[in-house]
């Protein structure tokens, strides 16, 4: 499943076992029906690092076409797996989460669409609208940078992401699509760790691309695979306290509130 849509980061509307029944790809513009057995060659993984997942999608774009999405087990076109029907997008419209991502920077700009998503976080659909934040927001950031290649575009999402770094997920019994055959509280357990290291996996990117302008921000590279070594079990409590002990000040060092009004006039002057 980590090569499929469903753990890519153009489909903000699944994570693991956390999201909707289905997905929607904002590059295709459509719904994921099964979204475990679909892929194209624009893949990403949203559970790896940057570079990472820049190495593993030149090797799955050597397979399979950017055009199409693919049935990974019939290895051809995907059919009944994907719709654009618009009696199923009204029904997707319906959901709060699956609107604002449907949407995604087509009524707006896309940052309009992502700050509304990070509004969305803090209600009742909270985890479900930070999963769909962060993952739509790595293609965002990473498409700045390849247009401008100024990290500062992704300052706001840094911004957001860094404030709530430590903060276990609010997750609902109505936000788990599937249990994995576990018991419920485990995979609430499992899906909470995941949404920390997405977050901080955000965070990593930015900073990656910070370093190649030898801005202050980029000395803080390695987060990610500290974290990992850090807490080595599925403990969202222990990684919680980790990001509030280690990460947190680190980034605070680098980025002071401050300097980030400094950073958004100018973003805001360039714009």
């Amino acid at each position: 499943m980590l090569q499929s849509c469903q753990n890519c980061w153009f489909n903000g509307l699944q994570y693991g076992a956390l999201g909707l029944s289905v997905g929607y790809c904002s590059r295709h513009d459509k719904i994921l029906n099964a979204a475990e057995g679909t892929t194209c060659g624009q893949h990403m993984r949203k559970d790896l690092s940057l570079k990472r997942a820049k190495e593993v999608a030149s090797i799955h774009k050597n397979r399979y076409s950017d055009s199409v999405i693919i049935n990974i087990y019939r290895d051809e076109e995907a059919e009944r797996e994907i719709s654009s029907d618009e009696k199923d997008v009204d029904l997707l419209r319906g959901d709060s989460v699956g609107d604002l991502v449907t949407n995604y920077g087509k009524l707006d700009t896309k940052i309009i669409s992502l700050a509304q998503l990070n509004m969305l976080a803090g209600t009742k659909y909270g985890a479900r609208a930070e999963v769909a934040m962060l993952s739509l927001a790595r293609g965002y950031v990473s498409n700045c940078m390849r247009l401008n290649g100024n990290w500062t575009s992704g300052l706001h999402i840094y911004w957001w992401t860094k404030n709530r770094l430590a903060e276990i997920p609010d997750i609902q019994t109505s936000d788990i699509r599937t249990t994995g055959g576990i018991n419920l509280h485990r995979q609430v357990d499992l899906t909470s760790w995941s949404i920390i290291m997405l977050r901080l996996t955000l965070i990593d990117d930015v900073i990656e691309h910070a370093a190649t302008q030898n801005d202050p921000i980029g000395e803080v590279k390695g987060l990610l695979q500290k974290a990992s070594e850090a807490v080595q079990t599925f403990n969202p409590d222990k990684l919680s306290k980790w990001m509030r002990a280690k990460a947190q000040p680190a980034l605070d060092k680098k980025l002071t509130y401050e300097r980030y009004q400094e950073l958004s006039r100018n973003l805001h002057r360039d714009t």
